[in-house]
C-alpha cells in the first residue's frame, strides 16, 4: 500500500508508552510527512535514487520514486528512532573465549 503525503509515518511496533510515542512523533514530525520530508530531503534523494535495477526492470514498477521515497522514508525513520524497529536492532554479543 503506498503512503501519501498527509498519513503518519509508521513507527511500527514499539516497545514505547503511548506517552512516549507521541513525544518522539512530535519531535521527529511523523505526524507531518511533508515536514519529515522536507528536514530530510527526501523527494531530491527519491528522485536520484528511482533507477531500477536489472532485475527489478524485467518486473517492473508503477512507480519507482514512490517506492525510493517509501524506502528512505523507512529508513530515516528506523535511523532516527532507532527504537522504532526493536525487532531489527542488531544484537551485540561478548566473546565466551
Amino acid at each position: 500500500m503506498a503512503m501519501t503525503d498527509q498519513e503518519p509515518l509508521d513507527l511500527g511496533a514499539t516497545e514505547l508508552s503511548a506517552a512516549e510515542e507521541a513525544r518522539v512523533r512530535r519531535e521527529h514530525d511523523l505526524d507531518r510527512p511533508r515536514v519529515f520530508d522536507q528536514r530530510n530531503d527526501v523527494d531530491r534523494r527519491s528522485r536520484t535514487r528511482a533507477n531500477l535495477l536489472p532485475e527489478e526492470l524485467r518486473t517492473g514498477s508503477a512507480d519507482p520514486e514512490a517506492q525510493a521515497r517509501e524506502v528512505l522514508r523507512d529508513s530515516d525513520v528506523r535511523t532516527e528512532i532507532p527504537e522504532s524497529a526493536p525487532d531489527t536492532m542488531v544484537e551485540r554479543r561478548e566473546s565466551e573465549a
